[in-house]
Order: structure tokens, then C-alpha cells, then sequence
């Protein structure tokens, strides 16, 4: 009835486990990393210079005092483009050419430089005064004329603080120059609800989650009625997509992949995931989701920075990205298992509460309930629901059930007996409130009520982590519960009609008993084939387990009117009849026969022959009928 999740602790997650997207804290070791400065990286250069195939990026660190002689260090990034053999001094030239901002006082002949400047409108930085010193790659450098600067070196320029000649080990504030003439910073990617193709879940509430790997960003759709976080939709997509997997230590999100056929997109090495709802840090896994969020996970290589601070206290840098990268909408999974999937897809089998070859439902329920958590010995058992909910008709709502609890069963009578007929002869009904939030049960059936016989149940789920919320149906056969409320499971008599001691066309007994679901194998339950069955466990609540709505009869054992009346040897059955009524004559042709109402009027004509002969009675009203064929003359119940 009540479905039950389980969430993750928030712990330390908060702090490490799931970092900021827009501000996220790295303490990995980037390349280049030059005196633990910062991690800069030619992809991250936002302004660049010159012309050439060949590339350096510059960075140059100001000294700023203010009047508290509190000194701030400034340090800002280029990129410059050259080609051929250059040295440090062409390669400053060309940025103090280029970049109207920064102002570069040279040396006659250009061995050194005396001050540089920078005045963006918004910071004029001056300095201290001392004079300029720098490194290429890290080690102190000759004069700049005679340095010789080669494709992808790194040059740090820094000014002198009076009493140190090495460069400076942090920086307060890390600037990548924006392009004066270009584009603003890169608008942060997002996707339409209305451009999402595979939806996970039902309800009225709708979440677009995006993953944004290093090279490749998808997005997935969530819908959900009540209360959710972050966890459960990861769970749900999880159990729904085979492609689409995370993993987890202790509060921690180590990583999230997806099979994407030729590889397994995943983390880039050394970097931590990020998140962020609606564009602001949130809290990762135990985020609580609403309405119409954009939720984005995201691996930093896929971002551009576009701030940055150094945190003395911890020695981390905090930087700000944004992710411009387009997001795909990922497409709807192929059936992954080889058997029938949800509802409303090809080769479906459910049976709809409301479908027209139902003849009759249970009328008679007794239940031993189970433990609400069967790991756990000092659990209750359940308590929600009686048997009364488990007879009669099932509906679309999810709380006329009666629940079964670990391991419990419900055994089902009926006022008449269940036969083998053509197709499924009768259909179980659980109340799950999604297509994948799927509590299991097997089903068994008794002919005398004491000796019962089980449909082999088939289950290959994954067994390598526990589900706690959502299963893949086309991974599932012969295990009740397969479909959500108001659609029921199916089962085929004619599948145990080998098995000793039971007449699968007097079925009296129909027996449901609760999957446990836990992959331990001190308390899992097994298939016919021996693998352990994996479904959401543990359920802690008063309504744990399987959820029995109701068993319907879709072929129903019925008394034959055998006559041998005036020569005519023949059988009518049906009787009472729903929709049809099979006549049966034998060694007989073309023999003339009228149906009428209890007024005398005929209201139907028609000619049999050998052979089985079916009547369409369905548009006829309930009551009593008289068919005769040859002057014999036999009671019909319509109803």
C-alpha cells in the first residue's frame, strides 16, 4: 500500500561527498600546478592572444596593500599563440600588444621588464613597487630576451615583496581573463522538460536530472507523487535503465556511469562530482526534490572556470564553473531482460482490473502475515489491511489492499473452481505505484486445498547491490507483481499440467506468498533456477510486502449440459456464461438452432455443425435463456 524508500545520511556529504557545481572545492592535483598556486590548465584560458599553433599561458600575480598594510595577491591568466622560436620577451611583448588592459614598461633592451599595470575599469592594480621577477615551467629564468619559450610552457610573473625571490605559494583571488571583445561567460547548459524522451516514474510531480561527464551530458525524466530526494530518483532511474548505474561509499557518491555501447562513461580520474538544483549548490543525495527542478550532476574536466579563491585555513582552492556543454536528452532503454515489459508496451501481458474476460474474482482470504522487516527479530509484523480487501474486484487505488509482510502468504478461495482454458486462466493484482516499484510474490495452486504446486518463477535481476526502491520487469516471469495497480499478472494452468496430484481444471485454492527480496542468503528468497530474487528490501513499515488487491478468474470451471435428446448428442458450456457459450454436437451437420428469452421471442438464429460451436451472447442482457436445437430444448444463465 504505502511504498517505502530508503535515503542515505547527509553526513559529511555536504562538505566533500557532493561539491558545488556552480562553486565546487577541488583538492586533486591538476596539471600544470606550479608552487601549489593553482591548477592552470590551457582548457580553462578564457582570453587569448597572438597567432600561431603553438601556445603558453601566462599568468602574472600583483601585491596589493591597502591601508591596513594588509597585502591581497591578484593573479590573472592568459593565453598566447605564437609560432616558431620566441622568447619570454616576445611572448610578453605580444601579450602587452594585444591586451589593452595591461600596460608592460620594458627595458631598453628588453632583458627584463620594470612594472606592469592592470586597469580594467574596475581594479587598477599597481603593486608594490619592488620590481618583477619570473619562473617558466617552475624554475627561475635568465633574462627574457635570452629565455627561450617553447609550445605549452607555462610562464608565472610575480612582483618582488620586499623579501622572498620565489613565487608566491598562494594567490587570494584567481582571475581567467575574459575576452574584452568576445563572448561573456558561457550561459550554463540546461534541457526542456519538453525535450526529455525517457521518463521514469509516474505522478503529477515532473524533475529533469541531467549528468554532465567530461566529454558527453544526458538527461533523464522523473516523475513522482509525494515526497522525494535525489537518492530515490537515482534509484528509480537506476532499477528502469540497465545503461545507467552509481556507486556509493559509506555518504559518499564515488561515481555515476552509463554503458554507452562502445564505453562506460564515468568520472575523470582524481575529480569528485558535483551537484547543484536549479542552478544553486544543493545538498547531493539527500536533496529533496520538488516540482519542475533541474537537478545537475556534473564532473568538473566538463567545466570552465570562472572564479576562483584560495582557502589559507584548509589549503583548498574554491573555484566557480559553469558547464556549457549542450545536454542530450538519453533515449528510451531497449528491453534489456528477455521477458514482457511494463504496461502499455509490446507484447505486455497484463490483465486491466476493468478487462471484459474476467468471469469472477476471490471470495474467500486467509493470511499469515509476515515481519515487517525480516532482518531484524525484534520487528513487528504488519498490520495494514484484512483479508476482506484481498476478495472481490481490484481497483486503481492503492490502498484497498491488505499487506503481506515478509515472507506472509494470503490463500484464495473461490465460489467456483479455476480451469485450464484457452490462454491465462487467472490474474493477481498488487498495488505498486510505478512501473518499477515492484514487491514480488510467488504464486502456488491447490486443487484439493492441502497439496500445493508453485509456477516456476524466473528472476535474473542483478544481485551485486541491493534494490531498495525499483525493478526491471522484462528481468521477471511468473512472479506476481509485475505491474502496477490496476493491471494484474497473469498465470497459464497450462504450465503445471505434468504436475502430480493437482487437476488444473479444479483449481479451488490460489496461494500468494511474499518475495523477501534481500540479496543475503541467510534471508533471500529463490526461483525455480536457483538465482536469489532481488526486490526493494527492507520495507520498514506497517505495510511491508506484497500487496494483495485482489485474484481474478479469467476461466472458470462450469457444469456441461450433456444431451442425447430426439438423436442429438451434444454439450452446452458454459452455463452460467459471461460473454459466450460453446455447443458442442457430434456426428451431426448443419442442424438448425434458436436462442430465445423467457418472453418466447428468438433473438438469435443460427445454424451449428460438428464440432465445438460458439455463441456470442455478450450483447445480450443478464437473465435466464432457452436454446433449442433439434426440438431439445435447454436453460441458459446469462449473467
Amino acid at each position: 500500500m504505502v511504498k517505502k524508500v530508503l535515503t542515505f545520511a547527509l553526513g559529511l556529504m555536504l562538505t566533500l561527498g557532493a561539491m558545488a557545481q556552480t562553486t565546487g572545492l577541488e583538492n586533486h592535483n591538476p596539471v600544470p600546478q606550479i608552487h601549489n598556486v593553482a591548477p592552470i590548465s590551457q582548457n580553462n584560458v578564457r582570453y587569448w592572444v597572438g597567432q600561431g599553433s603553438n601556445r603558453v599561458v601566462v599568468l602574472i600575480t600583483w601585491f596589493e596593500e591597502d591601508a591596513n598594510e594588509i597585502i591581497t595577491k591578484y593573479g590573472f591568466v592568459w593565453g598566447v599563440r605564437f609560432n616558431g622560436t620566441v622568447t619570454a620577451a616576445d611572448i610578453m611583448d605580444t601579450l602587452n600588444t594585444y591586451e589593452s588592459r595591461i600596460n608592460i614598461s620594458f627595458s631598453g633592451s628588453h632583458s627584463f621588464i620594470n612594472d606592469m599595470t592592470y586597469d580594467d575599469g574596475n581594479m587598477d592594480i599597481e603593486g608594490l613597487g619592488y620590481g618583477w621577477m619570473y619562473e617558466v615551467n617552475g624554475a627561475m629564468a635568465s633574462a627574457i630576451n635570452a629565455q627561450s619559450v617553447s609550445n605549452n610552457d607555462f610562464i608565472e610573473w610575480f612582483e618582488w615583496d620586499g623579501s622572498s625571490f620565489s613565487a608566491p605559494t598562494s594567490i587570494d583571488v584567481l582571475t581567467y581573463v575574459e575576452d574584452p571583445n568576445g563572448p561573456a561567460t558561457p550561459d550554463e547548459a540546461t534541457i526542456a522538460a519538453s525535450d526529455i524522451v525517457y521518463w521514469v516514474g509516474e505522478g503529477s510531480n515532473q524533475v529533469v536530472m541531467a549528468v554532465n561527464w567530461a566529454d558527453t551530458a544526458l538527461a533523464w525524466g522523473y516523475r513522482f507523487d509525494g515526497t522525494k530526494t535525489v537518492n530515490d530518483m537515482m534509484d528509480e532511474i537506476a532499477a528502469a535503465d540497465p545503461r545507467f548505474s552509481y556507486t556509493m561509499d559509506g555518504y559518499y557518491l564515488n561515481d555515476i556511469n552509463f554503458n554507452a555501447g562502445s564505453r562506460t562513461l564515468a568520472i575523470t580520474p582524481g575529480n569528485y562530482w558535483s551537484s547543484t538544483n536549479n542552478g544553486f549548490m544543493d545538498m547531493g543525495m539527500n536533496q529533496p526534490l520538488a516540482n519542475g527542478d533541474f537537478e545537475k550532476w556534473a564532473d568538473p574536466a566538463a567545466g570552465v572556470i570562472v572564479d576562483s579563491t584560495y582557502d589559507e585555513t584548509y589549503h583548498y582552492w574554491w573555484y566557480t564553473y559553469v558547464y556549457p556543454m549542450a545536454i542530450n536528452a538519453v533515449s528510451q532503454p531497449a528491453a534489456m531482460g528477455p521477458f514482457c515489459g511494463v504496461v502499455g508496451t509490446t507484447g505486455c501481458t497484463a490483465i486491466a482490473y476493468n478487462d471484459n474476460r474476467i468471469k469472477a474474482w476471490a471470495t474467500g482470504c486467509t493470511l499469515v502475515l509476515g515481519s515487517q522487516n525480516l532482518s531484524d527479530p525484534s520487528a513487528p509484523v504488519v498490520t495494514y489491511g484484512t483479508a476482506d480487501e484481498a476478495v472481490g474486484a481490484a481497483s486503481t487505488s492503492t490502498m484497498d489492499v491488505v499487506s503481506l509482510g515478509d515472507g506472509g502468504s494470503a490463500t484464495l478461495t473461490f465460489e467456483k473452481p479455476i480451469a485450464n482454458g484457452d490462454g491465462y486462466d487467472f490474474a493477481v493484482f498488487e498495488n505498486s505505484f510505478n512501473d518499477y516499484f515492484l514487491e514480488l510474490a510467488f504464486v502456488e495452486v491447490s486443487s484439493d486445498g492441502e497439496r500445493f504446486v508453485r509456477f516456476p518463477a524466473t528472476s535474473l535481476t542483478q544481485t551485486a547491490r541491493q534494490i531498495t526502491s525499483s525493478v526491471d520487469p522484462t528481468y521477471i516471469n511468473n512472479l506476481a507483481g509485475k505491474y502496477r495497480v490496476g493491471y494484474g499478472t497473469p498465470f497459464d494452468l497450462n504450465e503445471l499440467r505434468d504436475s502430480a496430484g493437482l487437476d488444473i481444471n479444479n483449481i479451488t485454492h490460489v496461494r500468494v506468498i511474499d518475495v523477501v527480496g534481500s540479496i543475503d542468503p541467510e534471508l533471500g528468497t529463490y526461483d525455480a533456477f536457483g538465482h536469489i530474487i532481488n526486490d526493494p528490501f527492507p520495507t520498514i513499515t506497517y505495510s511491508a510486502g506484497f500487496d494483495l488487491d485482489g485474484i481474478a478468474v479469467l476461466n472458470q470451471k462450469t457444469e456441461r449440459i450433456e444431451l442425447a435428446e430426439n438423436g442429438v448428442q451434444m454439450s452446452v458450456y458454459p452455463n452460467p456464461a459471461t460473454d459466450r457459450i460453446c455447443v458442442t454436437l457430434e456426428n451431426l451437420e448443419n442442424i438448425d438452432a434458436t436462442l430465445f428469452d423467457m418472453s418466447g421471442r428468438a433473438v438469435k438464429t443460427l445454424t451449428l455443425r460438428n464440432g465445438d460451436n460458439t455463441i456470442d451472447i455478450s450483447t445480450l442482457q443478464n437473465g435466464i435463456y432457452l436454446i433449442r436445437v433439434a426440438g431439445s430444448v435447454t436453460k441458459i444463465v446469462k449473467k
